[in-house]
Formats: structure tokens, C-alpha cells, sequence
């Protein structure tokens, strides 16, 4: 399916594994921590499919 839109299938294979490696739920919130972000919040859509992630810098 992915050949038939780009003509090309490999743009496509790296997205599961960037899904992947994106740190999710408290991971992510404390990767925002440590960048100086405060009042992290994490709100889960559709069942955990999709998440925003919102914070504060001051």
C-alpha cells in the first residue's frame, strides 16, 4: 500500500520503530522534568492510542 502512495516502500519502515522509541507516560514526563518543565501533564486519547503531553517553562 505504502509503495503505491510514495512509490517508494522504504520512506515508511521507520515509522514503527519511531513509534517505538518514543518514551512514553512517565518517561516522557520525566524527560520534561529534567529540561526544566514543571506542572507536567500527560492525557491520554482514544483509548492510549494518541497522548499530549503539556508543561510550564518558566
Amino acid at each position: 500500500m505504502e509503495k503505491k502512495i510514495s512509490g517508494d516502500d522504504s520512506a515508511y519502515k521507520y515509522l514503527p520503530d519511531s513509534v517505538n522509541a518514543f518514551p512514553y507516560g512517565n518517561s516522557f514526563l520525566n524527560i520534561l522534568s529534567g529540561c526544566g518543565f514543571k506542572q507536567n501533564k500527560l492525557k491520554s486519547l482514544t483509548f492510549g492510542i494518541a497522548s499530549i503531553y503539556t508543561g510550564k517553562k518558566s
